[in-house]
């Protein structure tokens, strides 16, 4: 599996970015389309059987892209869909410090069980987006497809792989467009590629 972050959007390439979740669903910055276009061509060649996608417009943007290449069609997951921030959402981490001090802090000693206010739960997320992946891998063992998603999507299934707790997997990097390769054999994943950036220098 090629699991993907998608391109960048407009809130990504604010300072400091503003956490869109689920509510606030832009389409790809013109920059951000470029980098959808070069995973595309990355992954011109290999054998992919079938492509899945957040049914958010900006995954479902970056997986058309990889889509033309194979003439494939996309199929949209909801159960990949980015995390619901809840009342954080439009808000960057400087303002929910200042305004959320209290739910703040929680979050970052355990954002497994203090989600985010009025959202998900990293668990809650993790408790959603692992069946389905592992349902698309089930899928198409022994053979290669390609899922774009999201950057919590992404950062708490990948660091589920790596055994790390949610209050420092929440922090690994998943820059836009990035791949990580998610092998899967004898009903159980393996991470061999994270964070994969080549393509886009």
């Amino acid at each position: 599996m090629y699991l993907l972050r998608h391109g960048a959007t407009p809130p990504n390439l604010v300072e400091p970015p503003v956490m869109q979740g689920d509510g606030i669903d832009q389409p790809l910055a013109p920059i951000g389309r470029e980098q959808a276009a070069r995973a595309a061509e990355w992954l011109a060649h290999r054998p992919i059987r079938a492509i899945y996608s957040s049914p958010l417009q900006r995954a479902m943007e970056t997986a058309g892209l990889i889509a033309e290449k194979h003439g494939l069609a996309v199929e949209p997951v909801d159960a990949i869909r980015e995390v619901k921030v809840g009342r954080w959402e439009g808000s960057n981490w400087t303002e929910v410090e200042r305004n959320y001090p209290e739910q703040y802090r929680a979050f970052r000693e355990d954002p497994g069980v203090n989600g985010y206010p009025g959202g998900e739960t990293l668990q809650g997320l993790l408790n959603r987006v692992t069946p389905a992946l592992e349902s698309l891998m089930t899928r198409h063992a022994g053979g290669e497809f390609v899922v774009t998603a999201h950057s919590v999507v992404n950062r708490v299934y990948v660091g589920s792989l790596l055994g790390i707790p949610f209050a420092r997997g929440y922090f690994l990097p998943q820059a836009n467009c990035c791949v990580n390769i998610v092998r899967w054999r004898d009903g159980k994943a393996k991470l061999v590629t994270f964070n994969a950036i080549g393509h886009l220098m």
